[in-house]
């Protein structure tokens, strides 16, 4: 599907990012939404509120604003007029996030006592105590701590203090591994934000089960590159629950299809092979992930093969093989997905030798591309400019992309799901 940018001065001028945030049973609790406007020589840094609702409009899927139990998390900006964050954020169900510095600065409480009336929550996004048996913390409903901090078992301890005096949940951040979530776990946290769905939990020798080889033969005929299109329906229709949900899936309203499609060689050949393998390889991988995995990996996968794909078409022109740059997003997360080391994953199938490397961590001229997804997801802005000098593109298009590729991803996940 081809996703048009917005027609909003707004989504020009800036960078978004966005970052789960999980429950101690790893289902998704929200996410915080990250921005920064892309500011020209001579231009005023005034209109937030425009680049918080471009945010929010991109990076919220239905999904999340027809669930009542999902939060959403923004930086309060102290020189923010609470009637604009009223005018933007849902009620209920937004936190804003505050330094220690910005709950004691003089004319603060008088903010936020207006907007927890108007039922938003307030997280303070670095706890390092000193506020502890205040008054202030009266209006504190989430402690984040950093996981990262030499301290952080003596603050996870007095947050916990602090929730005993009143209701509060403790955010355990910078959760960079499975070890870190059940430390954090253990110690009482109930909010976890950080990279550690991305990582394996553990990688071993492991045998890989017949069901997954049948899968990963799918994905090698898929990847073929004349593929048989017979022997790759007939293998389809052999899994049972793969047909069930590639066949649900193309009879979704996405598809649009005039009359039902019942056949796995039909709907190949209906929908074009080239538009089909796409689709294969998300449905496949989704339907491979474990149950235990959150489902946010596989949004990521989508969002990031869509991201470089869109990138290679606007920014690359000849020199970039878009559909190399879709493949490379796609697959960059498999080893989190089956717990299995990349090199034997991208071992069987049929993949040049670049993209192996490239999906192994190892040097090479994709790796930068990478290396820019990496950055996006964790907001660091000034690693993105870096990356945009090396890699010698527009800011402004690859920014559009990426924001582009979270709509698109958005759009076909419930129906993957």
């Amino acid at each position: 599907m081809q996703t048009n940018i917005p027609d909003d001065p707004a989504f020009h001028q800036g960078f978004i990012a966005r970052q789960a945030v999980f429950d101690a049973k790893r289902s998704i609790w929200g996410y915080e939404i990250f921005y920064r406007q892309k500011l020209e020589p001579g231009q005023s840094d005034t209109d937030h509120k425009a680049m918080l609702e471009v945010a929010t409009r991109a990076f919220l899927s239905p999904q999340w604003q027809q669930s009542p139990n999902s939060y959403l998390l923004v930086a309060l900006d102290p020189k923010a007029d609470p009637a604009d964050i009223a005018g933007v954020l849902p009620k209920g169900r937004s936190v804003l996030k505050i330094s220690e510095d910005t709950l004691a600065a003089p004319g603060m409480q008088d903010t936020l006592v207006q907007l927890r009336q108007e039922n938003y929550l307030i997280a303070l996004g670095d706890f390092t105590g000193k506020l502890s048996g205040t008054p202030l913390m009266n209006m504190v409903d989430i402690l984040a701590v950093n996981m990262l901090s030499d301290q952080r078992d003596a603050l996870i301890m007095e947050a916990r203090l602090q929730s005993v005096q009143r209701p509060m949940q403790i955010m355990a951040k910078r959760v960079e591994d499975v070890q870190t979530f059940a430390v954090a776990k253990n110690a009482g946290c109930t909010l976890f934000q950080g990279f550690f769905f991305q990582k394996p939990e553990r990688i071993s020798s492991k045998v890989v089960s017949s069901s997954l080889a049948g899968s990963l033969g799918i994905l090698k005929m898929i990847e073929q590159e004349d593929p048989d299109i017979s022997a790759l329906a007939q293998a389809i229709q052999k899994d049972v629950s793969l047909s069930y949900r590639l066949l649900k899936f193309l009879n979704s309203p996405y598809f649009g299809f005039a009359r039902e499609v019942s056949s796995i060689k039909v709907a190949l050949i209906l929908a074009g092979w080239q538009q089909m393998r796409t689709w294969l390889r998300l449905v496949l991988i989704t339907e491979m992930k474990p149950k235990h995995k959150p489902s946010e990996l596989i949004f990521l996968s989508a969002q990031r093969g869509r991201f470089l794909e869109l990138a290679a078409l606007r920014t690359g022109g000849r020199r970039m093989n878009s559909e190399r740059m879709l493949l490379l997003g796609l697959f960059s997360l498999l080893e989190s997905i089956f717990d299995m080391q990349m090199d034997d994953i991208v071992g069987s199938l049929p993949l040049d030798q670049e993209l192996k490397d490239t999906l192994c961590l190892r040097p090479t001229p994709l790796a930068p591309w990478l290396g820019l997804v990496h950055s996006f997801e964790r907001a660091d802005w000034d690693d993105l400019e870096t990356r945009f000098v090396a890699l010698g593109v527009d800011p402004v298009v690859v920014a559009a992309c990426y924001t582009e590729s979270m709509q698109w991803a958005h759009a076909i996940f419930n129906f993957l799901n």
